[in-house]
């Protein structure tokens, strides 16, 4: 064999050894991971993925269950993301913050005295301002027939009760009653409403009455006071000086 026919046939041994090696390490390149790829037992399922960052009291909850509160929200107030939620959606609202007190401090904090759960639906019912859609504005000049809520309770006690009203809202007696004690107003009608619907059908988490203070705590419009962030006002551009003459 000439040394030509030698070199063909090196040249033809070597690129079949090539080839060999080629195949078997693309192989194994395939049944191992990649370093981008995650380890199928770190991959977590749907509905178990991280909260977002910026969430506070639901914050540790599935994704997947955040959506379906935030849907029931939303139903509840009958309202849209947008009601809370502006670009970019990690920005702090007014109204998020209001979400976050009602959810903490009532939602979460009270229930039920026959143990069910508060929700937000009981109270707004699909208005996002459920006191303003009651029919409280005509009850001006109308005679309300002595006592309705309070009706059979002791002169003392009531005393007592009324008290604990203006105390609680940080409020003088005409504050809800003119000189006819029997007029009716929508402010009585609200107090009435507030007792019916709230502090006489509501208990704390521990089981204690739920009273008037519990949530103005001297204020008759608490959300008012509270610190919550306000919405930046977009400043306009100063007015052009015309040029004299």
């Amino acid at each position: 064999m000439n040394n030509a026919a030698r070199a063909k046939l090196f040249i033809v041994v070597i690129s079949t050894v090539l080839l060999i090696a080629s195949v078997i390490h693309a192989k194994q390149a395939g049944q191992q991971p990649s370093a981008t790829q995650a380890k199928p037992e770190e991959q977590k399922p749907a509905g178990q993925q991280a909260a977002p960052e910026t969430l506070q009291v639901l914050k540790g909850m599935p994704r997947q269950q955040i959506m379906g509160e935030m849907q029931k929200i939303a139903t509840a107030m009958g309202a849209q993301c947008n009601f809370c939620h502006v670009p970019p959606f990690t920005a702090d609202t007014p109204r998020k913050a209001v979400a976050r007190l009602m959810m903490r401090d009532y939602t979460m904090g009270m229930k039920r005295k026959d143990g069910g759960a508060l929700t937000c639906n009981d109270c707004h019912k699909g208005e996002a301002n459920f006191l303003r859609t009651r029919p409280f504005q005509g009850a001006v000049g109308k005679k309300s027939e002595g006592l309705q809520v309070l009706k059979g309770m002791p002169s003392a006690r009531l005393t007592q009760v009324m008290t604990a009203f203006t105390k609680a809202l940080g409020v003088e007696c005409s504050y809800c009653h003119t000189d006819s004690f029997d007029e009716d107003t929508p402010r009585k009608q609200i107090a009435r409403f507030m007792m019916t619907e709230f502090s006489s059908g509501l208990v704390k988490q521990d089981g204690s009455a739920v009273t008037c203070n519990d949530c103005h705590q001297g204020h008759a419009r608490p959300l008012t006071v509270l610190p919550f962030p306000r919405r930046q006002q977009q400043q306009q551009p100063p007015p052009e000086k015309k040029p004299n003459g």
